[in-house]
């Protein structure tokens, strides 16, 4: 009678144990990355009353009779299962989605905890607040990469990041193939056609050319186009060149960015070699010339041009060949087509077209007979005096007067192209590039419409300053409005060398996607051309860091870079229930657990990290409360089982009276 006592204790004691552990669950409900507990019962060794007979003859066997002598508590369980993740305003917050455990302390003495309520300690130390034990992790090197060993993880809150020289620069967005599609390239009865002004050196300069002496700025242009006076002096780069088309790119690239005279006159080179410096208006009161601005270098004379020399137009007479127009800004080749089309004064229309043929009909009588012919009755003539076409009734005599006429080039062979009354379309686009040292400069691209269709011509600058090489070129299109080839006229990369000693800048102006959408384009629509990126960047501080989802911790930068500091570790183990419990959310290893395997997160290790997070505790309310009303109820069923032996034993008491 007395064991039904004692029996009824170990129930008792086994359901208080249990009660125990359910109460600490509840009380860690709001526990950062605690794990919960769970009470498991085994029944005692029980006593045998009798073994049990096996079977003989006709009798079957008997079973064993065996009184039981209560319950235990069998184990407590660690239930390592996956808390609810809670976001918080703290990057060095972090919690972890999946196995694994940070790793905090030293070489000599590491425990292992899920709470990631980190911080930084004053020397960039990552830490645990609470015990003042450092996490730990795997620094890393100047280039990104994480090293091997083991340690403290300090993040340098004085670290800089390095400046970076700009070397490619990514040009994307649209020219608008509309803008002054036809102005650059029509003409009309208000253009003024005629002879341009041409400054030829003689002799021709030898090439390669050596103009490395020559001071900054050297050359003067002047132009007066019988409206306007212009003046400009063109600053030369000094330095050799190897090649007659480098050096007229290098001029126009001037004439570009100077502005005054810019889309009024441009270099190039006649047959002989010879560099011609010529205007874009023609006529004979256009007058034109070239002298050295005030240094002592004849920078006229060594490009082989008369100082002080002028040139005038001249105007037109019959027999002059189209291709001698100053309106001509691109030969015609044979088989180019000049449409033209207009309305009479009695509003009847008229449309024509002239071939070009070299030697057969290339002149500009061939033209106007053309003209005569569509319209009928008239001769057609080119104004001396204002170069402008003109139109007299063969019956009168009279000047014609109140119609209409346009030209317009269909180029149907090698690229040719005609200037029109209005200058060519012109889009710039400015970004900052930066050199070794930080310093920051502004690239300016300018893009102008050439009067070839599909064809733009591009210079670039540098604060101001044309480079020393690859600073101009052509942007060409297919139909269809992709980019079908962008580089520069000497096939140099873009060089430049900064005023305040730092190394020259060699970069590559990409305008990437060849043949499809993405890069430069050339479509009816906005210009937006302009620079996506550059890869340059200045020096920068440190500002804040991130924690990457393999625990990688990124320093962020004023200057906008970003670089690998450090990455935390992390430790999986075989049996992370058989881990012990020490108390402030930490764990250390058992037998039971195994060795830990130490690793990246995402990387040997199934976990992942979460910045800006901590792992709540995976306590289920639901399921305590409901065990513990089962355990209660456990509790009183021990209990009444002791009372009732008590009951009992005190009536077997009362048997002797």
């Amino acid at each position: 009678m007395i064991d039904s006592i004692y029996t009824g204790v170990t129930g008792v004691q086994s359901h208080q144990t249990r009660l125990n552990v359910i109460s600490n669950n509840v009380a860690n409900i709001n526990t950062i990355g605690f794990k919960s507990g769970r009470a498991s019962f085994a029944d005692v060794m029980s006593r045998t009353l009798d073994a049990g007979r096996p079977a003989r003859g006709p009798v079957a066997s008997t079973n064993p009779r065996q009184s039981g002598l209560g319950v235990g508590v069998s184990s407590i369980d660690t239930m390592q299962t996956q808390g609810a993740l809670q976001t918080t305003e703290s990057e060095t917050d972090l919690a972890i989605q999946g196995e694994g455990f940070f790793i905090l302390g030293t070489a000599g003495e590491r425990v292992y905890t899920r709470d990631g309520s980190f911080s930084l300690d004053l020397h960039g130390r990552l830490y645990d607040p609470a015990t003042g034990l450092v996490v730990q992790g795997t620094a890393a090197a100047a280039n990104g990469v994480f090293g091997a060993e083991l340690q403290d993880i300090v993040v340098p809150l004085d670290r800089e990041s390095r400046a970076e020289a700009t070397t490619m620069v990514a040009i994307s967005g649209n020219l608008d193939a509309s803008a002054k599609a036809d102005g650059a390239g029509v003409w009309d009865t208000t253009t003024r056609l005629g002879l341009p002004a041409r400054v030829v050196s003689e002799p021709a300069p030898g090439f390669p050319l050596d103009l490395s002496g020559l001071e900054p700025a050297g050359l003067q242009v002047k132009l007066d186009d019988g409206d306007q006076a212009r003046s400009a002096t063109l600053n030369i780069p000094g330095r050799v060149y190897a090649e007659r088309a480098d050096l007229v790119e290098t001029l126009n690239a001037q004439v570009s960015a100077n502005g005054t005279l810019r889309n009024r006159v441009f270099f190039t080179t006649d047959d002989s070699g010879a560099l011609v410096l010529r205007s874009v208006p023609g006529g004979s009161q256009v007058t034109l010339s070239v002298e050295d601005a005030a240094t002592g270098d004849s920078v006229a004379g060594r490009l082989g041009f008369a100082s002080g020399a002028v040139a005038r137009g001249a105007s037109l007479a019959a027999t002059d060949g189209l291709n001698a127009l100053a309106n001509i800004g691109a030969a015609l080749t044979d088989g180019d087509v000049l449409r033209f089309s207009g309305v009479k004064p009695t509003g009847e229309a008229f449309d024509g077209r002239f071939v070009f043929e070299a030697g057969q009909s290339d002149t500009v009588q061939d033209l106007l007979t053309a003209v005569e012919n569509v319209y009928g009755g008239v001769r057609a003539d080119i104004d001396p005096d204002t170069g402008r076409l003109t139109l007299t009734d063969t019956a009168s005599g009279d000047r014609v007067t109140g119609f209409d006429l346009r030209f317009s080039l269909l180029d149907t062979g090698p690229k040719s192209g005609i200037f029109g009354n209005e200058p060519p379309y012109e889009y710039s686009t400015t970004a900052r590039i930066y050199d070794a040292q930080g310093e920051s400069h502004t690239l300016t691209l300018r893009f102008v419409r050439s009067v070839v269709s599909n064809e733009w011509n591009w210079t670039a600058s540098v604060d101001g300053i044309t480079p020393d090489q690859g600073h101009s070129g052509k942007a060409v299109f297919n139909a269809d409005g992709t980019l079908r080839s962008f580089a520069s006229a000497d096939g140099s990369r873009l060089s430049f060398t900064p005023a305040k000693g730092a190394p020259p800048i060699q970069l590559t102006l990409d305008a990437a996607a060849t043949g499809q959408l993405g890069g430069l384009t050339q479509f009816v629509s906005a210009s937006t051309a302009s620079v996506r990126e550059q890869d340059g960047r200045a020096s920068g501080s440190l500002v804040g860091v991130s924690v990457e989802s393999d625990g990688s911790i990124v320093g962020l930068f004023s200057n906008g870079s970003t670089e690998n500091l450090a990455r935390v570790a992390m430790a999986a183990f075989a049996n992370p229930g058989g881990m012990r419990q020490i108390g402030s959310n930490m764990f250390v290893q058992t037998q039971s657990s195994g060795r830990p395997v130490v690793g990246a997160a995402e990387n040997g290790i199934q976990g992942s990290i979460v910045s800006g997070a901590l792992e709540m505790s995976n306590v289920d309310l639901a399921t305590e409360f409901t065990n513990m009303v089962v355990t209660q109820r456990g509790f009183q069923a021990s209990a009444r089982s002791i009372t009732t032996s008590d009951e009992l034993l005190n009536e077997v008491v009362n048997l002797k009276r």
